[in-house]
């Protein structure tokens, strides 16, 4: 077992579940639940070196372009975080979102790219 893929594979899926629960008390989580659990599969996969490579690059285009959609949504730049974590607008909620859009992104980028590497 390559070690890069155990590091990544278990950060990534500590990240993703927590994403995942903090999204139950969103109110559309049936929508935001499943966005979250995948990349944790994909990241669990990774842990034991198991990385399907066109799966991650059809995950990557479909998360980077569903981010992008998300982020030209906004009216305004309005941050993520003004008097604590609740959503205060829509603009953050969607900048949020987007972000975690493109970290799921970065994760299925990285998965993709260690295979290559090592396999």
């Amino acid at each position: 077992m390559n070690k890069a893929f155990l590091i990544s594979g278990i950060l990534f899926t500590i990240v993703f579940i927590l994403f995942a629960y903090w999204q139950l008390n969103d109110p559309d989580p049936i929508l935001w639940v499943p966005i979250y659990l995948i990349p944790t599969y994909t990241s669990f996969r990774a842990i034991f070196g198991k990385v399907n490579s066109e799966l991650m690059v059809i995950l990557f285009i479909l998360s980077g372009v569903a981010g992008l959609q998300t982020w030209v949504e906004m009216t305004a730049w309005e941050g993520f975080i003004t008097d604590g974590l609740s959503m205060k607008t829509m603009n953050q909620e969607l900048a949020r979102e987007a972000v975690g859009l493109w970290i799921t992104t970065l994760s299925f980028a990285t998965f993709y790219l260690l295979d290559k590497k090592y396999n």
